[in-house]
């Protein structure tokens, strides 16, 4: 692993972000499915069936813990009607929250979603159908984790 320098860093005012490849990104995500509530799973046919039934959308953001604090649980239907809000606008599908798993004192190169589950979702859902590439991201990992993941290297980090 490649040790950095104080000058490797971008200051953080300065960060506007990373665009991630979104086929790298969902290796770490391969089952492709999620789980707000406990025991209740929303899959990419869940998205797909809710389009075709034409279920609302849902624009209300959900708790990212700094803006809009989420309170209660959402049922299942809102969580796919907020997926779909954002397939219908995927000029929104940005400022995805990665950073990477810990454990104890290291650094995995594996990234977990901080904040942007239902935006991640829409974007497999319309890099599936062959509408979009690239997702922006603030990434907060390791920086050989995020080479791959925006395609400046093809080699993935192992430790």
């Amino acid at each position: 692993m490649k040790l950095l320098n104080h000058e490797d860093f971008t200051p953080i005012d300065d960060y506007k972000g990373d665009m991630i490849l979104i086929d790298r990104l969902s290796e770490f995500f391969p089952v492709n499915s999620w789980s707000w509530n406990e025991g209740e799973v929303v899959e990419l046919d869940d998205i797909a069936c809710a389009i075709h039934d034409g279920q609302a959308e849902e624009s209300e953001p959900f708790g990212d813990h700094w803006k809009h604090i989420c309170w209660e649980s959402k049922p299942t239907e809102w969580h796919i009607g907020r997926i779909l809000y954002f397939i219908k606008n995927p000029e929104e599908i940005r400022d995805i929250e990665i950073d990477n798993v810990c454990n104890g004192k290291y650094i995995c190169p594996i990234p977990v979603i901080v904040d942007g589950n239902h935006r991640l979702m829409a974007a497999i859902w319309l890099h599936d159908q062959g509408k979009m590439e690239k997702v922006h991201c603030m990434y907060g990992g390791r920086t050989d984790l995020l080479d791959y993941l925006t395609g400046n290297t093809e080699e993935r980090p192992l430790e």
